[in-house]
């Protein structure tokens, strides 16, 4: 397996990482299957968060016995210092391991948020003494804004962020956070490079990531096959033809004009939408399942989509020109469809 330097964190991970996210909707079982399928394909990066319902605690007895050589990596959207400390801890003993490789601060998708993990006690000061006392070995953090990720390729404090970086996601070209990062040493992890599951055949998806020197794709599995796929595609990364181009513009017509980036600066919504939530509603789905999604009935930020009174101001916000309007319809509607089915 190919491997890359994360940056000037010292860590060497594969080219490939595996996302925990859809852990959760697999038995403990099939996650010991899975991540000995990576092991036996060479890849060691294996990346989770506290908040991915019983992720860590189905990889911590997966990894028992198998911890070295891997690049573990977690994370948590908590901005206060004690409760992100205290969500650390938790990690560690739910992943049975004495030092997390790489701890993210997780979702830093405004200022306000940045300034709060900043803050005197705050995330970022209790994850320096964390490191000191060799908890963890690298500080990251994961945004969906192009601003934070280009703020903080300039701080000495990350030496990785986590950005979404896919075939429908293209902002990142022209934006000069590749060069930053390269010359500042930050390591580059591409989130949702399969789109969350909706860009289909990941040969094409993947291909086009790896056109981007020493970006790290990290993709949720759910199977030891997807796993082999995956290191495959990896080993040696495609050169996209003709008509594979010709595949990428169909998708960016299609699902590239209605897959939200999470920026959320098409709100706030005057009839207090939650809109990126609304728009996200099939990644969800993808990545935790029916049952953990819509077990207790329709959740609230897809009952308000029916306030929505097309007034279409968060279109005229978002940059990226998405149909929001009729992308929330659809949400609505897949939602109604699938606890329909349910029942």
């Amino acid at each position: 397996m190919r491997t890359v330097e994360l940056g000037r964190s010292g860590l060497k991970v594969s080219a490939i990482g595996l996302g925990g996210v859809q852990f959760s909707k697999v038995s403990a079982a099939q996650v010991k299957r899975v991540i000995g399928a990576a092991l036996e394909e060479g890849i060691n990066f294996l990346e989770t968060a506290y908040g991915y319902f019983d992720s860590e605690e189905k990889m911590g007895p997966a990894l028992r016995g198998r911890r070295d050589g891997l690049v573990l990596a977690s994370k948590t959207w908590i901005r206060d210092g004690a409760t992100f400390a205290q969500h650390m801890e938790t990690s560690l003993r739910r992943l049975g391991t004495d030092c997390i490789d790489l701890y993210q601060l997780h979702g830093v998708d405004s200022q306000a948020d940045m300034d709060a993990c900043l803050k005197p006690g705050g995330p970022v000061e209790v994850a320096m003494r964390a490191r000191q006392a060799g908890k963890i070995r690298s500080l990251g953090l994961t945004t969906h804004s192009l601003d934070i990720a280009l703020a903080a390729a300039g701080m000495d404090i990350f030496e990785s962020i986590q950005y979404p970086i896919s075939l429908v996601n293209t902002e990142v070209r022209g934006s000069g956070l590749l060069g930053k990062a390269a010359r500042n040493g930050v390591g580059l992890i591409a989130m949702k490079p399969l789109g969350g599951g909706r860009l289909g055949d990941p040969r094409l998806a993947l291909g086009y990531v790896y056109r981007f020197r020493n970006v790290v794709p990290v993709v949720g599995v759910e199977t030891p096959q997807q796993v082999r796929e995956l290191a495959a595609i990896a080993r040696r990364p495609p050169a996209l033809k003709t008509a594979d181009q010709a595949a990428i513009a169909r998708l960016r017509r299609t699902v590239g004009k209605r897959f939200c980036r999470a920026c959320r600066y098409c709100e706030p919504c005057p009839r207090k939408i939650t809109i990126f939530k609304g728009m996200y509603f099939p990644v969800y789905i993808q990545q935790m399942g029916v049952d953990r999604v819509l077990g207790k009935g329709l959740p609230d930020y897809l009952k308000d989509i029916e306030k929505c009174t097309a007034c279409r101001t968060c279109e005229k916000r978002c940059p990226f020109g998405l149909d929001i309007v009729n992308g929330l319809k659809d949400s609505l509607a897949l939602a109604r469809e699938l606890l329909a089915q349910k029942d």
